[in-house]
């Protein structure tokens, strides 16, 4: 009995906001698992024995032993009992009863179940600060709030949970913090900006408020503030003792602080500033790549050309594997045009061109095709897991380097984290309500539940045309994957260009039969409440079996809007980077046309020299003047320039032979 209840909370908890509504019937999971708990006593349907602090911390030793092993399922299961049966109500005021209730709040999180963990976490803070687990609740609160984003509220309930002019400095941190971040996502900067001033160094957010001070300096246009915010990150030592008082992400901010660093004196047309900043980042750092990429372009703006191209081959030489390799090319080609290097400039002109134009035209075809953005979300997550392993090696195709360019909006990600959540949970609860109808029939007497409703017919049908449906935007998918091996094979636009029509009229078409689909069954009544008494366990399970067959249909509904949530932020993020190329390619054109006219106009110049009588020491040939010297001589070849007192010297020596 208790299995199904947990199996029910899991999954109800484990859906994000949208999916469990705001109704009655959609009740807070820790009441409803009280509820079933007190229930199950009046009906004497629990053991009988009255719990014991021995039975509460073995059953405590045998979660945490489960928790540790990654086992969250069978954690929480266990700790539900301990926390929610009435047996152990006498013992809420123990050490190891609330260690039990942060301890579910942990696997709740690890679960997904960030609602029902910030219950739990609550319970704790409003037995106050006096407990031992006061501060770690507080802080695990915190990380629960801005992993699901619900980062104001979250810093409404911490704020009345910390008593009026108690003294505790790390809680009173992590309120700022937490409103500063609410205030921020909310634009509104000045409110942020105070709420971070007040974080203060003993905090483990004092890096991550001063990092985005900075960002806020940045975004007004107060470069100089902004530095001095950056520069409070970067320049703390190490071995500081207030570096302590941070956690692991610390040395990623100060990574970031550099770069930080370096691109606002870059905006300010620092080119040596930037390039002292950018060497600060850690040659083990993550970021070494890009600080090589962008100290390049800063020196190459500084008219330091030499030190950019030298800062390009320690980028190729490095870290060939880099996709700023590719993106440098444009880079590489300036800056041989600035030394007047113009027929190696067009040739890297013409390879950038070479390498971008066709990702340009396959961005093209993504955004034109939902097969194509399905297939390309798919191989972001796929990338995702790859960069997890260590080792794993990067590929080198078209595809792969479009994947390592594009740089994703985070709310992607986290948005197919809650989707696989939800898929997870959703499995677990597939026999919830086959499940509670049997019992709430033996319970009522009965030897089976009631018989199938009508909408449980419905359900089967809709079910199987989920499966079509699924089918057909695979056969969609193959359909395109068909078309881009046609294109690789060689195939011809005016070839593909009908196929390709009639491939996106069939993906329109199936998207508005699924939408229509989608709204037809979500449109079907609910069935009414079967005739049962409101109390009781009996009424309990009524309830819950009418929510869990909604459950598919609430769960379908919140998946896809989940889905076209992270389609959208995948698709603008392709969309930026689609206008970040189709720029290199104009630049990449227009510098083409720089090194043909200056190649043409040096051209023109040796030309009038030679007309002139002068022959121009570009074209003499070192070899046939080397062959006229003695072997005591040596010849330096004409570099453009004399020094002044060489022609001093020489005038003196003319005069004296005169006289």
């Amino acid at each position: 009995m208790l299995r199904v209840v947990t199996v029910l909370v899991a999954s109800s908890v484990a859906a994000p906001a949208s999916a469990q509504g705001t109704s009655a019937d959609s009740g807070g999971a820790a009441i409803s698992l009280a509820d079933y708990m007190s229930a199950l006593a009046e009906r004497r349907l629990l053991a009988e024995e009255t719990g014991s602090v021995e039975r509460l911390r073995e059953l405590v030793r045998r979660a945490e032993a489960a928790y540790f092993t990654q086992g969250w399922d069978d954690a929480a299961l266990l700790l539900f009992e301990v926390v929610e049966s009435p047996r152990f109500a006498d013992f809420s005021e123990l050490d190891e009863f609330r260690g039990a209730t942060y301890l579910l709040a942990g696997a709740l999180t690890e679960m997904g179940a960030l609602r029902s963990a910030s219950r739990y976490l609550e319970r704790i803070l409003a037995a106050g600060p006096d407990g031992p687990y006061f501060g770690p609740a507080v802080r695990r609160f915190v990380d629960v709030a801005l992993r699901s984003g619900d980062v104001a509220a979250a810093a409404i309930t911490l704020a009345s949970q910390i008593p009026e002019g108690a003294e505790l400095p790390d809680a009173q941190n992590e309120l700022r913090y937490l409103r500063g971040r609410a205030a921020y996502d909310a634009d509104a900067l000045d409110d942020a900006d105070a709420a971070f001033a007040e974080v203060t160094r003993r905090s483990r957010f004092y890096a991550n408020a001063h990092y985005l001070r900075g960002v806020i300096a940045t975004r007004r246009g107060d470069l100089e503030a902004a530095e001095g915010q950056f520069c409070s990150i970067a320049t703390t030592a190490d071995t500081d003792h207030y570096t302590f008082y941070v956690d692991d992400r610390y040395f990623a901010i100060k990574d970031l602080a550099w770069m930080a660093l370096g691109r606002v004196a870059h905006e300010g047309r620092r080119a040596d500033d930037a390039f002292y900043y950018y060497f600060q980042v850690p040659n083990d750092a993550t970021r070494v790549s890009a600080a090589l990429f962008e100290a390049a372009w800063s020196m190459y703006e500084g008219d330091d050309q030499d030190t950019a191209l030298d800062l390009l081959d320690q980028l190729s030489s490095r870290f060939p594997n880099s996709p700023f390799v590719d993106e440098a090319g444009l880079l590489r080609a300036y800056v041989h045009l600035g030394r007047c290097e113009f027929e190696v400039a067009s040739e890297h002109f013409d390879r950038y061109q070479a390498r971008f134009q066709p990702m340009l035209e396959e961005i093209d075809r993504v955004l034109a095709s939902p097969a194509r953005q399905a297939r390309l979300e798919d191989d972001l997550l796929r990338a995702e897991r790859r960069a997890a392993v260590p080792g794993a090696a990067a590929g080198e195709g078209l595809d792969d380097l479009l994947l390592a360019l594009l740089t994703v909006d985070p709310r992607f990600y986290r948005l197919h984290t809650r989707i696989r959540t939800l898929d997870a949970e959703a499995s677990r609860a597939g026999r919830l309500s086959t499940e509670l109808g049997a019992i709430r029939a033996r319970l009522m007497g009965g030897d089976r539940p009631r018989a199938a409703a009508a909408r449980d017919r419905y359900e089967g049908e809709a079910a199987g045309l989920t499966r079509d449906l699924e089918g057909a935007r695979a056969l969609l998918a193959n359909l395109t994957q068909q078309l881009d091996t046609m294109r690789d094979g060689g195939a011809t636009p005016e070839q593909l260009t009908e196929l390709e029509q009639g491939v996106q009229r069939v993906a329109a078409r199936l998207s508005r039969l699924e939408r229509d689909f989608g709204r037809a069954r979500a449109s079907l009544p609910d069935e009414a409440a079967p005739v049962v008494a409101a109390d009781g366990v009996e009424g309990l399970l009524a309830r819950d079996e009418r929510l869990a067959r909604r459950l598919p249909t609430r769960v379908a509904h919140v998946r896809a809007g989940l889905v076209h949530a992270a389609s959208t932020a995948a698709l603008h993020s392709l969309r930026q980077l689609r206008e970040r190329i189709a720029g290199g390619l104009r630049r990449a054109r227009i510098g083409k046309i720089d090194a043909v006219m200056g190649s043409k106009r040096r051209i023109e110049i040796q030309i009038e020299s030679l007309a002139a009588g002068r022959f121009p020491p570009e074209l003499q040939d070192p070899l046939s003047v080397q062959g006229l010297l003695r072997d005591d001589e040596e010849y330096w070849p004409f570099e453009g320039e004399y020094w002044a007192d060489e022609f001093e010297e020489h005038s003196n020596l003319s005069e004296e032979e005169d006289e």
